[in-house]
């Protein structure tokens, strides 16, 4: 296996206008050994076409990559020794799934028993033995994105590039997909990087994530850094479902306490016991961004964070979830969600109730810059 190293990585598309179009700016990464690495963002956000640059199906505007420490700017996908799954399966139907998977090694002229080994070894890896002699009409989608992944495997690549190979399967399939390729990454210790939109999938299989958008990455982190100390706005909302809360209001200092109030009117008003950073001074007495997750809002009667602030909204809408519940909430100002672990039901729509944010899990951004302050 190795090593993946992008140093400032730019790709432009040109346009009618005469003007380049940037799609990925500026990316630099280090994607270790046996590292499986996530690209994740939204559609258009550059993550895809990182990913064809890594393979080589895409030429690069400027920078380097460099695989273990061979330079491959210039290389042919064929020579970069890497093995892609892509997001349609690419099988061929006329071909069986032992001739599918076998493809490429017959294609580099293998003995028919090293082809015969490696296949048979792969189809015992993802648990399809009892399919190679079906055609791709005759699987499921999960069965086609196993022999996918399994054509894959017996080139036994330095690296395998994912670009969002569960996003034709339904939810339960991927559920499952998602579980059996953290398990593969485990078995074969290999290196991956791995492109989706899901953000419930980067979280659940990434070892790091490398968040982007625009084109440029906002953050790359391990997935609970990301979750807990985002860098910006962007991240704050796209990682969580449902995402962070979002409240607008204005900072200011009271006998030495920092306190926000929410802006128009709104019912949330909170004082914080903790020093204020030096960062966040210029936003004394000015507009700020306040963020909440949802599990860190609860109803006040059975609120038990250490540091709370209370505060009145009326419950607009109510989510049963099972083991929690997550509910809508009219502050006046903000519609706000909370994520309770107390059991309610349609019929607490309209009511007003108490609730409490945990102040010790609270973020401030910065209006114009997004930025979020310590």
């Amino acid at each position: 296996m190795a090593n993946v190293t992008l140093s400032h990585v730019y790709k432009n598309y040109p346009s009618e206008k005469g003007r380049d179009i940037p799609a990925v700016e500026d990316v630099s990464l280090e994607v270790a050994d046996r590292e499986f690495l996530v690209l994740v963002g939204p559609s258009g956000c550059g993550k895809s076409t990182t990913l064809r640059m890594i393979a080589g199906l895409e030429e690069i505007s400027r920078g380097d990559i460099f695989i273990g420490d061979r330079r491959v700017n210039d290389l042919a996908p064929k020579d970069r020794d890497i093995a892609m799954v892509f997001q349609n399966y690419a099988l061929y139907p006329h071909m069986t799934a032992y001739d599918n998977i076998a493809f490429g090694l017959k294609l580099r002229r293998y003995p028919k028993l090293e082809i015969k080994k490696r296949v048979m070894d792969a189809a015992n890896v993802l648990g399809i033995e009892e399919l190679l002699d079906r055609k791709p009409k005759a699987l499921s989608g999960g069965q086609r994105q196993r022999v996918a992944v399994g054509r894959a495997i017996v080139r036994q690549p330095k690296v395998f590039l994912f670009d969002e190979p569960l996003s034709n399967l339904d939810a339960k399939m991927r559920v499952q997909m998602r579980t059996e390729i953290a398990k593969l990454h485990q078995r074969l210790q290999a290196t991956m990087i791995y492109v989706t939109h899901d953000q419930v999938e980067a979280m659940t299989m990434g070892d790091r994530i490398v968040v982007m958008n625009h084109g440029k990455v906002q953050q790359n982190d391990t997935p609970l850094k990301l979750y807990r100390e985002p860098a910006n706005l962007f991240v704050a909302g796209f990682l969580g479902s449902p995402p962070m809360n979002i409240i607008r209001g204005t900072l200011k200092l009271e006998r030495d306490a920092l306190a926000f109030r929410e802006a128009d009117g709104g019912t949330i008003e909170a004082k914080f016991s903790s020093h204020l950073h030096p960062d966040a001074q210029v936003l004394l007495n000015r507009p700020v961004l306040f963020g909440i997750r949802p599990e860190d809002i609860e109803l006040a009667q059975i609120c038990r964070f250490t540091e709370a602030a209370n505060f009145p909204a009326i419950v607009d809408i109510v989510e049963p979830m099972g083991a929690e519940t997550n509910l809508y909430l009219q502050t006046g100002a903000h519609t706000i969600v909370c994520r309770s672990q107390q059991s309610l039901d349609h019929r607490d729509a309209g009511r007003r109730q108490q609730f409490a944010l945990n102040l010790t899990k609270a973020h401030f951004f910065d209006p114009e810059s997004t930025n979020r302050l310590a």
